[in-house]
């Protein structure tokens, strides 16, 4: 990966652009990926019913939690070159019966009141406007007894080494947007969006939201 920042505002990316940002990720972080998406399903169980990965980016999350789960996951992203590349990724993996693309925008979730069971947003958190609108959203999306796991990290099974190069990308494209991630901003927002059931999630697998409805 090379110096310059990942803006927190993907808008502007063409598709170019857009294939260039997938390979960065596969290239440099799917232990992350295989990682977190190993401890979801071992905290979780073998997920089942309706998920939505907010800010999926290329999918290459979603693909891997679609793999290992038996989810039908709506892969939704606000940027269109990246909407577009997610979309071929899921042709390629011949995913497209389990995962559908959405574009759409998270302040404004597209979906009906209770209509997940799941809701996964990693790594997109930084890149919401106003986060206490896309908290409202989710938990009015969520199903009652459904589960949303909120953050971003690198998960629990990484390695010493893995999880040192990746922290080290991570703040290089982030910059001052690594600022939004700290366990007291986030419960203010939660308290702030009505959610009264929820636990913060901060140790090595990173720092995450954890919302049962």
């Amino acid at each position: 990966m090379s110096n310059e920042r990942v803006p927190a505002d993907y808008r502007g990316m063409d598709f170019l652009e857009a294939k260039r940002f997938d390979k960065k990720v596969k290239e440099n972080f799917m232990p992350a990926i295989v990682s977190t998406v190993r401890q979801i399903i071992e905290d979780y169980g073998v997920l089942e019913g309706v998920c939505v990965d907010i800010g999926c980016g290329t999918a290459v999350f979603t693909i891997e939690l679609c793999r290992r789960s038996k989810l039908k996951i709506y892969a939704l992203e606000n940027v269109k070159a990246i909407c577009e590349v997610a979309r071929i990724n899921i042709e390629k993996e011949r995913l497209t019966d389990r995962i559908i693309p959405v574009s759409g925008d998270a302040h404004s979730l597209p979906f009906k009141n209770e209509s997940a069971d799941f809701i996964i947003s990693r790594g997109s958190y930084h890149c919401w406007k106003d986060k206490v609108q896309v908290f409202k959203e989710i938990n009015r999306v969520l199903k009652k007894g459904g589960v949303g796991f909120v953050g971003g990290g690198f998960g629990r099974y990484v390695s010493g080494e893995e999880f040192k190069r990746m922290r080290s990308l991570r703040y290089r494209s982030l910059g001052k947007d690594v600022k939004a991630y700290s366990p007291d901003k986030l419960r203010k927002v939660i308290h702030k969006a009505g959610i009264p059931n929820f636990r913060i999630i901060y140790d090595k697998a990173g720092l995450w939201v954890e919302i049962k409805k």
